[in-house]
């Protein structure tokens, strides 16, 4: 669970400073807070222990799955290093229950209005990027 808020995290604030995502995959909307499908069908044999093999895609075309070897720019390298020194020492509880904050993009589609259910709970790169706005606003200046 952890991977995944941290990803979450992670992405919530690059799109706040760079507006673009930091992974394509739109996030969904599950009970323990935003999730990427992708990941969690990667790392779902790990259940809750400590994730101890690479990540895996499965390539149709050769009918293989293979080890996810991402090319990383240094300063996007920096970047991650930095959100994983600001989130990384916190428990996976800790973080599902941040991202449940009362308005925050995983409550508006979880709790949406009238019970309205989104296709695949997906959350907005949009929806994340101005939260992570809103809260880096607040934020006092470092």
């Amino acid at each position: 669970m952890a991977v995944h808020k941290i990803i979450y995290y992670a992405h919530g604030w690059y799109l706040a400073k760079y507006g673009e995502p930091l992974v394509k995959q739109e996030f969904e909307a599950w009970k323990d807070g935003p999730v990427l499908r992708s990941v969690w069908e990667s790392l779902r044999d790990s259940g809750s222990r400590p994730v101890t093999q690479r990540a895996e895609r499965f390539d149709p075309v050769k009918q293989t799955r293979e080890i996810v070897r991402p090319e990383i720019a240094e300063d996007v390298r920096q970047f991650l290093s930095n959100v994983l020194g600001a989130y990384g020492h916190l428990h996976a509880f800790e973080l599902s229950e941040m991202t449940h904050a009362p308005g925050g993009p995983w409550d508006l589609v979880w709790n949406s209005p009238g019970g309205r259910v989104t296709l695949g709970m997906r959350i907005s790169h949009e929806a994340i990027r101005r939260h992570f706005e809103r809260i880096g606003a607040s934020q006092p200046a470092s």
